[in-house]
């Protein structure tokens, strides 16, 4: 028996509870879905199909889990995946879910007001293996927990809204972290691994566990309108995380996080270098940060890492003493403040870096105005 209930019977309970009515006999715990007008947003792909997480017995109290809920919908709605895709709208309200895994051809659209709270029960966390170009886990050697939204080998994948919120109630594995008390590694709120034209956008990220968004092993990938909070003191809790990733787009996103946010990653140590995937063709414009310094760049002991170009820059930071630090790098710089340091030396005359005149292909990708009908129940 099949334990999620079949999106085509949602028309068929609205009927029975419509005609029920008329004979006058009154449904205590029975709502009746009322269709509004279309909202518009914006998207690399709209879908011809839609529901609702409520259609699959979800549950916005903020206490009551919808693990099993988000896993219905999103089964049910993958067999559209060559039939124009499909949206899983999650209304207002607090969805309380363990990690649920995406599908292919697929949006997760959160309305404005709309939740979603990340478990604290670690059983509603699958185990995964370590990812392969890191080589073990980073809290712990012997694996991860799932991330919170996680997908893997997926194409054409939108997680959006109307700024909905996703809450990941990072203080359980905060502190579970600062004890040592870690058997597996943290989860992240966002992970898409060997997937290709992914959108995260316009959505509020507050409190992850670890790393917010961490697209992995990926391409053709956009991340816009994101803002992220978590706490200046919390750990690993990275803002955006493009990780052996290319031709990815990062822009327009306010983040104030307890460690770095933005990072470019292309795995850890050696075990990135043996695994051989280097993230490249990223472009990062138009961010706020919550900088301490100016910068801290790092290259490799007796390989450094050459020909940077800084040009034109003004920094707004902190009041630490130490504004930049640099090792094993060379390059040059021009008009920076505050001043760089040594290894960029600064040159009298403007310079201008050497900046491709080729465009990354993800430059010119137009979002498209999609539309789905919204949905209230009373």
């Amino acid at each position: 028996m099949n334990p999620c209930p079949k999106f085509s019977n949602v028309i068929e309970v609205i009927l029975t509870v419509l005609l029920v009515g008329l004979q006058g006999v009154r449904i205590g715990e029975c709502r009746v879905a009322t269709r509004l007008d279309d909202l518009e947003y914006p998207a690399i792909s709209c879908r011809k199909h839609s529901a609702v997480l409520t259609d699959f017995g979800g549950v916005g109290d903020g206490k009551t889990s919808n693990t099993k809920a988000f896993h219905c919908a999103i089964s049910n709605l993958s067999h559209y995946a060559s039939d124009g895709g499909a949206l899983l709208v999650v209304p207002p309200g607090k969805w309380l879910t363990g990690s649920f895994n995406l599908t292919s051809h697929f949006t997760l659209f959160l309305q404005n007001e709309a939740t979603i709270l990340a478990s604290q029960d670690e059983s509603e966390w699958p185990a995964l293996p370590v990812l392969p170009s890191y080589g073990r886990g980073r809290d712990a050697p012997d694996g991860r927990f799932s991330s919170l939204i996680f997908g893997t080998n997926l194409t054409d994948v939108v997680i959006t809204g109307y700024n909905g919120t996703i809450d990941g109630q990072g203080s359980y594995w905060w502190d579970k972290f600062h004890k040592g008390e870690l058997k597996l590694t943290r989860p992240y709120m966002i992970e898409i691994m060997f997937s290709d034209h992914i959108q995260i956008s316009n959505l509020t990220l507050i409190n992850s566990p670890s790393w917010f968004v961490h697209p992995i092993y990926s391409s053709d990938i956009i991340i816009q309108g994101l803002t992220i909070l978590a706490p200046v003191d919390s750990p690993n809790t990275d803002g955006i995380d493009p990780d052996s990733c290319s031709n990815t787009r990062i822009e327009d996103c306010y983040i104030v996080s307890g460690d770095d946010c933005v990072a470019v990653k292309s795995g850890w140590d050696d075990y990135g270098i043996k695994f051989g995937m280097p993230s490249q063709h990223i472009i990062i414009r138009r961010l706020e940060y919550n900088v301490t310094y100016s910068a801290r760049l790092e290259g490799i002991d007796n390989d450094p890492f050459t020909g940077i170009c800084i040009s034109n820059v003004t920094i707004h930071s902190g009041e630490k003493k130490l504004q930049w630090n640099c090792t094993d790098i060379e390059g040059v710089s021009s008009n920076v403040y505050p001043k760089p340091c040594e290894l960029l030396p600064q040159k009298e005359e403007k310079i201008a870096c050497p900046y491709p005149d080729d465009k990354v292909p993800i430059e010119s990708v137009q979002l498209k105005t999609c539309s789905f009908e919204s949905v209230s129940y009373f």
